[in-house]
């Protein structure tokens, strides 16, 4: 009986996130209610409340599910990594396309922004100063390029990753007559950025 109630629960808790991702991810955290996640979840208001206690703590557990994915998927790279290069490479490559392939996880991140409603998970600050310390290590052992200050590293793999992604459209249109069919690809932005700060 315990473990078919601990499942239950377990598939309720499933259920209500992933609706909540989706129409946190369509609306907002202003823009979707309680009864929203009710009716697209299947599980009763006075359910969701019962696990989660508030919208403002869904929306933050919907918050640390994202950032748990998007670190798990950065640190799994970073473990497969052989050499300074293929890590840096590698881990600017995982993060575009984790970026690129998950629409909830970027507009979820553009809501929580609009609505001043940003949350930084202790993981990901975690992974940010990882980032740091491993550039810095770089650039004692001359692999990294020295004139860029090892903490704005990250913020500009990932600035540059997110601005690519959301001109997409701009992109395609400025390279549509391009005769270099490589100018505009996802490629040649990874390796951009590599090259950027690696010696």
């Amino acid at each position: 009986m315990g473990s078919r109630r601990s499942r239950d629960k377990d598939k309720t808790i499933t259920d209500v996130l992933s609706s909540a991702r989706r129409l946190f991810s369509r609306n907002g955290l202003h823009g979707t209610s309680i009864r929203d996640i009710e009716n697209d979840s299947g599980v009763s208001k006075g359910l969701i409340l019962h696990h989660f206690g508030t919208k403002d703590a869904l929306y933050a557990a919907v918050q640390d599910q994202l950032s748990q994915e998007y670190v798990a998927v950065m640190a799994a790279g970073r473990l497969a990594s052989e050499g300074f290069r293929e890590l840096v490479a590698t881990t600017i490559r995982n993060s575009f396309h984790h970026l690129k392939e998950n629409q909830e996880y970027r507009r979820i991140s553009l809501w929580s922004y609009l609505e001043e409603q940003e949350r930084n998970s202790d993981l990901e600050q975690r992974f940010t100063e990882a980032l740091v310390s491993a550039m810095r290590t770089g650039q004692q052992s001359g692999l990294v390029r020295e004139d860029i200050d090892p903490f704005v590293m990250p913020f500009i793999i990932r600035g540059t990753i997110e601005y690519w992604i959301r001109k997409e459209k701009l992109i395609r249109e400025l390279t549509a007559s391009a005769d270099d069919r490589s100018r505009g690809s996802d490629e040649g932005l990874i390796d951009a950025l590599v090259n950027l700060f690696l010696r």
